[in-house]
């Protein structure tokens, strides 16, 4: 039988790596931004859905049905868990350049949270909310630290199973 967290795992590496070649194209076309924000969230959704499957064995649902909210989905994973993507988190912004971030914050008026659970609230609803270009949002969605996160959760899952 297929491995569940693994085949989720893969999926998700499939969509970070699409994301990230979006991204690249909006340096030169800024208009790619907001689909490469929303794939970027929804690799974020896989990611914790397959690290969720490794804690507790079964499919991340609220009230019985799949939801997309991987904040929640963060809250239920047990404890150390939790810590150990923090502690990751946190080894990584700190060996980051910041420069990037300064700069954004200062042009769009915007403060972007510099902790995990600070980002995955902020992030939890890019892919409902941002996917659907052509509806006006109240609220700009200015998404970092994603290589961050996904590196966290990668070095989780390395650890909790290295043939991943």
């Amino acid at each position: 039988m297929e491995d569940r967290a693994k085949s989720i795992l893969t999926s998700a590496r499939t969509y970070s790596k699409t994301a990230k070649y979006i991204n690249a194209l909006a340096q030169n076309d800024p208009g790619q931004l907001i689909p490469s924000f929303v794939i970027s969230a929804l690799a974020l959704e896989l990611y914790f859905k397959s690290i969720y499957f490794l804690d507790k064995n079964k499919e991340f649902k609220v009230k019985g049905r799949h939801s997309h909210d991987f904040y929640i989905l963060f809250d239920e994973l047990s404890e150390n868990l939790k810590e150990s993507l923090e502690q990751n988190f946190r080894y990584l912004t700190t060996h980051r350049d910041m420069h990037d971030v300064h700069i954004i914050e200062s042009q769009a008026k915007v403060v972007i949270p510099r902790d995990l659970r600070g980002n995955l609230k902020y992030w939890s609803n890019v892919f409902t909310k941002s996917r659907y270009i052509h509806e006006k949002s109240d609220e700009l969605r200015i998404v970092m630290f994603f290589p961050e996160i996904e590196q966290a959760i990668e070095n989780i899952i390395s650890d909790i199973r290295p043939e991943f």
